[in-house]
């Protein structure tokens, strides 16, 4: 039997122990709420940092696009300014390009270089890959066996180099492979090799085989050489289109060395490159691209010949 002094004690050990736990678990509630306190607090913070930050993302942006259209105004601007200056000094012409570069920088390289800026053969009254500075720049893309080339240089060609001859224009000759033929790429390579190897020669070579490829495409008439479109032996066989071209280079006399050079080869790399170079540049202005094609100062003319004919001369020089 417990004594009263034993029992009271046990009773104040029950009692202390009863506020120990609910002490204990107020000091935990409490951390609780303090921790949850804490974690938004935390939360409130990084969401004002956020902000913070998203503001300064915003405003960075605002300025990037400020300064984007100032560049923008800026480059127009001078080239606007640009464009005045030179129209000042030349009202009726450029000297601008499709595809190549301008012929006063053409004409300050040599051999195979000045071909490649060329992309073919630049005339004007100074001679071949000269030109002449304050007249337009008149381009042409045809191919040595397209029967429409052949055709319009036969009844027209003398009158398209006398642009040249006569100091109107800088003309800039670009040979170009629409017409699948063996003869189109063994002549266009052949003539490139002549215009980098002996500039002097080019003119007279690319008159030649112009002449050539007409009489052989319209050898039993008109109408049978715009039906069969060149499907002769001398333009289907590479090996007899060599031979011939390269009789065609000796006539007009083409050295040896750059003759023997000549390959009967079906396909060019170079004459590809030009023509998705004109074809990518052309389609720009227009949904269709065939050879003959003229452009004038950079700007396809879409009427060049008139319908006596002649041709549109004030088209041509940007008139």
């Amino acid at each position: 039997m417990l004594k009263a002094s034993n029992l009271g004690k046990s009773q104040e050990s029950n009692s202390g122990r009863v506020m120990a736990q609910k002490k204990g678990k107020m000091q935990a509630a409490k951390g609780k709420s303090s921790a949850k306190n804490e974690k938004n607090r935390q939360q409130k913070v990084w969401k004002q940092v956020e902000a913070q930050r998203e503001a300064a993302r915003r405003q960075q942006t605002v300025k990037r696009l400020v300064i984007g259209i100032i560049a923008v105004l800026v480059v127009a601007a001078v080239a606007l300014a640009g464009y005045l200056v030179a129209q000042s000094g030349n009202n009726k012409a450029n000297g601008d390009v499709l595809s190549g570069k301008r012929p006063e920088k053409i004409a300050t390289l040599s051999g195979q270089e000045a071909v490649d800026a060329a992309q073919g053969i630049l005339l004007s009254e100074k001679g071949v890959y000269q030109a002449t500075s304050g007249v337009p720049t008149i381009e042409m893309w045809f191919s040595y066996g397209c029967p429409a080339c052949l055709n319009l240089e036969h009844q027209l060609g003398d009158k398209i180099l006398a642009f040249a001859k006569d100091g109107k224009a800088n003309l800039v000759l670009h040979p170009v492979a629409t017409h699948a033929l063996p003869w189109t790429i063994i002549a266009g390579n052949a003539s490139m090799q002549v215009a980098a190897g002996q500039p002097d020669k080019a003119l007279a070579f690319h008159q030649a085989l112009i002449a050539a490829g007409y009489g052989v495409m319209f050898a039993k008439g008109e109408e049978v050489g715009w039906k069969d479109q060149g499907n002769s032996t001398l333009m289907t066989d590479p090996g007899k289109s060599l031979e011939k071209i390269k009789e065609v280079a000796k006539k007009v006399g083409v050295k040896d060395e750059i003759i023997s050079s000549f390959k009967a080869e079906p396909q060019s790399a170079l004459l590809e490159k030009w023509q998705k170079q004109w074809a990518d540049a052309a389609g720009k202005q227009t949904q269709q691209v065939g050879t003959p094609m003229f452009a004038s100062n950079g700007k396809l003319v879409e009427n060049p010949i008139n319908q006596d004919g002649s041709f549109n001369e004030d088209v041509l020089l940007g008139k």
